[in-house]
């Protein structure tokens, strides 16, 4: 049985990469590339597993662009993202317009969802073990709680590589030998 394999440019600037259950390839860019180069321009693309572009994220009148793509939850469900500047959930669902939400969260660095429920994880300085969950409305997040988020023996976070998958937040610390589960649905 052979297996082939191929490759295609998604562009600059890369700071997410997560495929869906089709095969499709989910590309974040940050700003370096959504500034830079025209193939991470719109911030968010959806490629097919074959490198045809099938989705890139444009901003409606009033809505501003994707500057970075700060976090971004591949589902079998939906695509969530929360991009800088204005810092809104975007939910996109094939057949659908994308759907923004405003949010009072800045500087997260993951999102999970879950039914009607939202989690933030990560800020800045102090507050990058930060989680603050919320409820969907049609069109903000209203939040709910805001705490943080410990190993489980209750110490503080160290540096990691964070992972969204619907409602599920992997967190892999430096220097990346254990990774650590939050799962919205559970809470």
């Amino acid at each position: 049985m052979g297996c082939s394999a191929g490759t295609f440019r998604v562009g600059d600037g890369i700071e997410h990469f997560l495929t869906d259950e089709s095969g499709h390839v989910w590309v974040g860019h940050f700003d370096q590339g959504v500034l830079g180069d025209r193939l991470s321009e719109p911030g968010i693309r959806r490629w097919s597993s074959a490198g045809r572009p099938l989705w890139e994220y444009e901003a409606a009148p009033g809505d501003q662009p994707v500057l970075e793509c700060y976090a971004l939850n591949v589902d079998h469900r939906a695509t969530w993202a929360y991009p800088y500047t204005d810092f809104p959930l975007l939910e996109v669902r094939d057949g659908r317009p994308t759907r923004v939400r405003t949010t009072p969260v800045r500087y997260a660095h993951g999102v999970v969802v879950h039914g009607g429920l939202v989690a933030f994880f990560g800020g800045p300085g102090d507050v990058h073990d930060r989680l603050v969950t919320g409820r969907l409305t049609a069109s903000t997040v209203e939040t709910l709680e805001t705490t943080r988020l410990t190993r489980p023996d209750g110490t503080r976070l160290g540096s990691r590589r964070v992972v969204c998958r619907g409602p599920r937040l992997y967190l892999q610390e430096h220097p990346g030998t254990e990774w650590t589960l939050f799962d919205l649905a559970r809470q």
